[in-house]
């Protein structure tokens, strides 16, 4: 077998947020993310989306993200894993994704003797399950059924969570820290419904955008922005507000996300473009071309 299989630290004892830090292995795959890269959002009472998401991996539940493109669901979940030094093995779903692509391949390689043999190469899910990684599925639903089926023995239950390797015969029990995150834009085109029994394996949390006003400080920190600008990126964060509405109301086909508002400041630093041109040249390139009559009215008017 061609893997070599490094597992994840041991509990140190300490914790971030609600979530078990591991000692740090030195893996490769452990993102690498400032303490402060993400902006926490409180979404329930007096509770964080962060503090929620961490207290359910520490209760051994895997987690489901919903929410609209743009909010922070894929960074959330590599921001966790960066502060607890957890691997994360990350996977874009879509209809032609397969089970293979989830669980490995066999390939041909030649041996020491000249001999040709096949070797098993794990993937993603097959690796996180053995090291204790976490599985972060982008667009869970935009997999199909016969993908989504290949996760669920081993998202039982801790006593009776398995994954078998159909090609090798080989049945794998789970790392004790093995997890799955998913994310999920509800209503997105070309996305399938998930069935019941799958999503109840999940506890599910839902993000919306940040706040305006939070909105436009994470623009200033990502950015060499001067704060004298600062009327123009509130102007701007409002402007992405009317036209994520439009997108909710099914007037626009494209999302804004927050990253195309860091790259429009980004171009008004010193004063390279004004707020106006930043913004066109930014999103008519960026939205379907459907979508950029209604753009271009909207900047000429609204900013």
């Amino acid at each position: 077998m061609a893997n070599e299989t490094t597992t994840v630290g041991s509990r140190t004892g300490e914790s971030f947020s609600e979530l078990s830090i591991l000692a740090n292995t030195g893996h490769e795959n452990i993102p690498s993310l400032e303490q402060d890269a993400y902006h926490h959002r409180q979404i329930e009472g007096d509770r964080t989306d962060v503090e929620i998401v961490t207290r359910a991996l520490e209760l051994e539940m895997n987690v489901v993200l919903k929410g609209p493109p743009g909010v922070g669901k894929s960074f959330l979940t590599r921001y966790l894993c960066a502060m607890t030094n957890r691997p994360l093995y990350r996977v874009t779903l879509s209809e032609t994704t397969y089970k293979e692509d989830l669980l490995g391949h066999l390939h041909l390689v030649s041996s020491d003797s000249g001999d040709t043999v096949t070797e098993w190469i794990d993937g993603p899910l097959t690796r996180a399950v053995r090291e204790g990684g976490l599985l972060l599925l982008d667009e869970i639903n935009a997999a199909d059924a016969n993908t989504v089926a290949a996760l669920n023995a081993v998202m039982e239950q801790r006593a009776t969570r398995s994954l078998t390797i159909p090609q090798t015969g080989e049945q794998i029990t789970p790392h004790e820290e093995f997890r799955v995150v998913a994310t999920s834009n509800p209503g997105y085109q070309g996305t399938y419904e998930l069935n019941d029994a799958f999503e109840d394996r999940f506890r599910h949390v839902k993000l919306s955008y940040l706040p305006q006003s939070v909105e436009a400080d994470l623009i200033f920190d990502r950015t060499e922005l001067d704060r004298g600008k600062e009327d123009q990126i509130t102007e701007l964060v409002s402007f992405a507000s009317r036209l994520r509405e439009a997108y909710m109301d099914g007037e626009l086909s494209t999302p804004i996300t927050t990253r195309e508002l860091v790259r429009i400041a980004r171009f008004m630093e010193d004063d390279f473009m004004p707020l106006q041109e930043a913004a066109r040249s930014e999103l008519v390139a960026r939205v379907d071309e459907y979508d950029e009559s209604l753009v271009r009215t909207l900047i000429d008017k609204r900013l």
